[in-house]
């Protein structure tokens, strides 16, 4: 498990490197912002790079386990219903369940991970659609 660790280490290094490289090639033809298009999502390649660069000089063995080793799988099938969720439940609904649904995969208590789902939607609803303002797909809930 730790060679596949470095292995996907160096995969997100190399992902960041390219989303970084594209992101700095976004124009926009009309400027609303100062700063352009490209600062956002520069930052999260450069988060991308950062965690590939954790994994490959500290490997872990967190899905060991016998049990935990469905979870990765699970968790592609979870980011995979996230994305087909979106619209028809919104942005609120479709995140906590994917956050509840990711801590409940990495051994959290349903409680808990209830919890973690919960804030997660609400602080990422306050930050992209209050602080950012962006829009976000409403589904069902009238925000």
């Amino acid at each position: 498990m730790i060679a596949a660790d470095r292995i996907l280490g160096a995969a997100l290094i190399a992902l960041g490197a390219v989303s970084a490289y594209a992101a700095m090639q976004l124009e926009v033809p009309f400027a609303a912002d100062p700063l352009g298009p490209s600062p956002f999502p520069t930052a999260i390649a450069m988060l991308l790079a950062l965690c590939g660069l954790g994994m490959l000089l500290r490997p872990t063995d967190g899905f060991s386990p016998p049990e935990r080793r469905i979870a990765p799988p699970l968790l592609v099938l979870a980011m995979l219903g996230y994305a087909l969720l979106m619209l028809p439940l919104g942005f609120m609904l479709a995140t906590a369940l994917m956050a509840t649904t990711v801590a409940l995969l990495f051994g959290a208590r349903p409680p808990a991970a209830l919890l973690v789902g919960i804030t997660t939607a609400i602080t990422l609803w306050l930050l992209f659609d209050k602080l950012l303002d962006l829009p976000l797909p409403k589904g069902i809930l009238p925000l």
